[in-house]
């Protein structure tokens, strides 16, 4: 009833009865592989995808719906929500790991005086500051494993999004704020031998 009376007449409100329904609690998180459908119907969250050079919208839009490239490209497999556990990466860190190789997501809650490190990663890294604020250290990483080179320092804050170079060892310091949250977007690290 809620989405009929957001989007009269949209074909998109049927969605309910063809998509599972998924209620995610602070800190949790869902896998959904590439063409399948999905929506948000209320709150927040932070989403990452790999490289796409598409949208194609269902419903409950005023924009434009490709039925014809949506039909196509659909995978029509079901089954129940796959969740991803999340992993503490360190102190106040924690890790969500895809099933796909394109990337990870790492979650930093910090109070205000406390600091994380997010480890090196072998691709170019994205952090959404959701809130807060923090002093940010980018260090490059030695690549034979000795000291580290010099480091930046920059000052974040939400709403903010900064980009880092690869083999960039980041760390945040937390100083604006009662919490300071980022969430950081990478590659993921090839397999240990």
């Amino acid at each position: 009833m809620r989405l009929h009376q957001q989007y009269p007449g949209d074909v998109g409100v049927f969605c309910v009865y063809l998509l599972n329904y998924a209620r995610l609690k602070p800190g949790e998180a869902l896998f959904l592989a590439a063409n399948e459908p999905h929506a948000y119907i209320s709150g927040e969250c932070v989403e990452c995808m790999a490289t796409s050079d598409n949208v194609v919208r269902a419903g409950l839009t005023p924009k434009f719906k490709d039925v014809s490239t949506l039909c196509g490209m659909l995978t029509y497999i079901d089954g129940p929500p796959r969740f991803v556990t999340p992993a503490p990466l360190g102190p106040n860190v924690t890790r969500y790991e895809t099933p796909v190789d394109e990337f990870i997501v790492d979650r930093v809650e910090l109070r205000v005086g406390e600091r994380a490190s997010l480890p090196p990663s072998p691709g170019v890294s994205v952090l959404l500051i959701l809130d807060g604020g923090a002093q940010l250290e980018e260090t490059a990483a030695d690549p034979e494993g000795g000291p580290a080179a010099s480091s930046l320092l920059h000052t974040v804050g939400a709403g903010q999004i900064f980009m880092a170079c690869a083999d960039t060892l980041i760390t945040l310091y937390a100083n604006v704020g009662k919490t300071t949250m980022a969430f950081r977007a990478t590659q993921k690290p090839p397999p240990a031998s």
